[in-house]
């Protein structure tokens, strides 16, 4: 008789840093087990800590700039990804549970909704985490 060999199934989560205490990133990623995947079109912020040139030394290989997730009109309001398909692919190529992030403190009205609403058509969980510290502070 064969054993069926069950994989973990990946999550996605979805999240803004704006609001958020750097110090909650790590223990937060920890908690999920996941990767940090930075969806802004271009990873820069007039806050120091939440630049890719900070993010990246920070956490190493758990960051991820995805450019083709960037929503490419952010400015006007508009929600206009770079190329979804090509940038859900490279989700994917993590094979992990990662933390989608950008700076829009309104899921709504940001441009991570949409990639979330294409991941769960995929067939994928996603969830928006609005409070890191809880997920830092449950045990992994």
């Amino acid at each position: 008789m064969m054993t069926e060999i069950t994989l973990p199934k990946i999550k996605f989560y979805t999240t803004a840093c704006a609001g958020q205490d750097i110090n909650d990133l790590k223990p937060m990623l920890c908690a999920l087990d996941a990767v940090l995947v930075d969806v802004r079109f271009s990873p820069i912020s007039p806050i120091m800590r939440w630049r890719q040139i900070y993010l990246k030394p920070l956490l190493r290989e758990k960051y991820h700039h995805v450019a083709p997730l960037g929503s490419r009109v952010f400015r006007e309001g508009q929600n206009q990804i770079q190329n979804l398909d090509l940038g859900v692919k490279i989700l994917f190529s993590f094979n992990t549970n990662a933390v989608l992030m950008c700076e829009c403190a309104d899921f709504k009205e940001c441009h991570r909704r949409v990639i979330a609403e294409e991941l769960r058509r995929k067939g994928f969980d996603t969830e928006e985490l609005e409070n890191w510290k809880s997920r830092g502070d449950e045990p992994s």
